[in-house]
């Protein structure tokens, strides 16, 4: 930061004036707060700032202090293998009781023969009451149990007769979905045919109009805006600097008496068609 903004302690004085010997007495006692001294006391180390005098304690020390955090580490690492693999334990005990428990469920739901059998079992009953041909469970059971057997056999019939007509129909319905189905998609295909060769004809079409008009209007000969012009020559309509002084020099003209090369810009032709133009 500059200091040439503040005024000075004392004015610029002669070298006579500032109190030495040459002046006749001693220099001025007058100073700034400035010139005092602000450190007077010495800085000394704290009690926690004080270099170890045995460094070989104190190395010992660190490594002890290192290899102590290394085995909480590892420590550590081991408590949280064994709690895993403790979790991982529980987790599949609990889901072996619960296969256990959802296939005793699915054991549990299948028909009971025996509750079925004590259920329309009637040899408790009284014999008159018995005899009426009442649908027991003991007239199914003649000739050594074979009417169970017959009834199951029954039933497995009636199911696989059921299963068959099922399956027909569902064969006869999938039938039936395909032909539509492979109708529909001959249908699509010779609508995309069609589609396609209409493009390919619109295409051909407009690239052969491309073709016939640059064929017409690349000949300059055949060319209808030069007909307009009157140019029947076919010779390109000139710029507006093609009569200047270092364009155009070896180029024919139509009029070889006016053919000439004069090269100073103050008498040139162009100069005095300008001259003309914008100056008189």
């Amino acid at each position: 930061m500059t200091t040439a903004h503040r005024p000075t302690w004392k004015a610029a004085v002669g070298r006579a004036q500032e109190g030495g010997w040459s002046a006749g007495g001693a220099i001025s006692t007058q100073s700034s707060s400035r010139d005092l001294n602000s450190h007077t006391k010495l800085k000394f180390r704290r009690g926690n700032q004080q270099v170890p005098t045995d460094r070989n304690a104190a190395l010992e020390e660190s490594l002890l202090r290192m290899e102590e955090a290394e085995r909480k580490a590892q420590l550590g690492v081991k408590r949280a293998v064994r709690m895993g693999r403790e979790q991982l334990l529980l987790e599949n005990e609990e889901k072996n009781e619960e296969e256990g428990r959802l296939k005793l469920l699915k054991q549990t739901a299948d028909v009971d023969e025996e509750k079925i059998r004590a259920k329309y079992n009637d040899d408790d009953d009284d014999d008159d009451g018995g005899n009426d041909g009442g649908g027991r469970w003991s007239d199914l059971d003649d000739d050594g149990g074979g009417g169970i057997s017959n009834l199951h056999s029954d039933d497995s019939d009636l199911d696989a007769s059921d299963d068959e007509e099922s399956d027909d129909d569902d064969d006869s319905d999938d039938e039936d979905e395909e032909a539509a189905l492979q109708a529909e998609l001959a249908k699509i295909r010779q609508e995309r045919a069609a589609a396609n060769a209409k493009e390919e004809a619109e295409a051909a079409a407009v690239e052969q109009a491309q073709m016939e008009e640059a064929a017409l209007t690349g000949n300059p000969l055949l060319n209808s805006s030069a007909g307009a012009t009157g140019s029947s020559s076919g010779r390109v309509k000139r710029r507006w600097n093609d009569d200047v002084v270092f364009r155009n020099q070896a180029k024919t003209e139509p009029d070889q008496n006016k053919k000439r090369f004069i090269n100073d810009t103050v008498r040139n032709d162009f100069h005095k068609r300008f001259l003309n133009k914008f100056i008189k």
